[in-house]
This record gives C-alpha cells, structure tokens and sequence, in this order.
C-alpha cells in the first residue's frame, strides 16, 4: 500500500469558502473515475477551517503549531506504487487533473 498525503493551502485570491466549495463540488469529482481506475482503496479529503485552526493552541504542542497553517489535507490510498505511477500517468490527470490545481492551490505553498 502507499498513502499520498498532500496539505494544500488555498489560493490568495480564493476565499475560505469558495475553497473548500470547490475542492468538494469540482474538483474531487473530477479525479473520482481516475482513482477508481487506478485502484484506490481511500480517499479522504479534511477541511482545516479558520475555526479549526483557532482550536489547535488547545490541543497541539507549541512546537507543532507553525505548521498547521494548511487549508486541506488529502490523503489517497493506493493498493500498491504501480497503481500511483498509473495514476500520475494518465493522460486525465495530466490533462485535466495537473491544471485544474492551479485555479484553487497555492503552487508555491503545496506541502
């Protein structure tokens, strides 16, 4: 199995909402028949709300706390690394999956 992880930060431009309303409503429809395709066993996307974020003081340790300025964590699971290399290589994701980051992620901030 291999777990891709991925904390994107949204765009400047992007407000909260329009965010998290386009990574649910867009763009995870979009790559739902691709990571079918590829085998996933999982995928789960966790909205980091400004509200989540004022909680985290509570429950993390100080030292955790710089890097918890992420707006979404996505985590997929693959069966194997051959079905990630399918993935990646699938001329969807490269052709409509690739592009579509750019209109709601912060390229330079995608951990």
């Amino acid at each position: 199995m291999l777990v891709w992880t991925v904390c994107a930060f949204r765009k400047p431009s992007m407000s909260e909402d329009e965010f998290h309303k386009y990574m649910s409503e867009k763009h995870a429809p979009m790559v739902r028949d691709l990571l079918a395709r590829c085998g996933i066993s999982q995928y789960t996307m966790t909205h980091f709300t400004s509200e989540t974020k004022s909680l985290m003081a509570q429950v993390m340790d100080e030292q955790f706390l710089q890097g918890t300025s992420y707006d979404m964590i996505t985590q997929i699971q693959f069966k194997d690394i051959q079905s990630f290399v399918n993935f990646r290589n699938d001329p969807f994701y490269k052709d409509k999956v690739v592009p579509d980051h750019d209109v709601f992620t912060d390229p330079d901030r995608v951990l």
